[in-house]
């Protein structure tokens, strides 16, 4: 099972990369990406694959707090 601080990692992380993308543009997204056609278009606006990352690490994160933080036992 995920820790919640993993899961507040991954929902920085993705916040992150989709601030990256906005800013930079196709400057961030890799070399093999970009000879694919997946561009930093793609990623913000097409499927919304940047923005769906932060939802699901939100969804998990709110998921896991619903009983309140409990500390590591193990």
């Amino acid at each position: 099972m995920r820790t919640i601080e993993d899961i507040r990692k991954d929902v920085h992380r993705s916040r992150e990369r989709f601030l990256e993308v906005m800013k930079y543009g196709d400057a961030v997204i890799g070399g093999y990406d970009l000879s694919m056609g997946y561009d930093a278009d793609f990623y913000l606006n097409r499927p919304g694959l940047l923005g769906n990352h932060i939802m699901y690490h939100n969804r998990e994160l709110k998921k896991a707090l619903r009983y309140g933080q409990q500390a590591c036992l193990f």
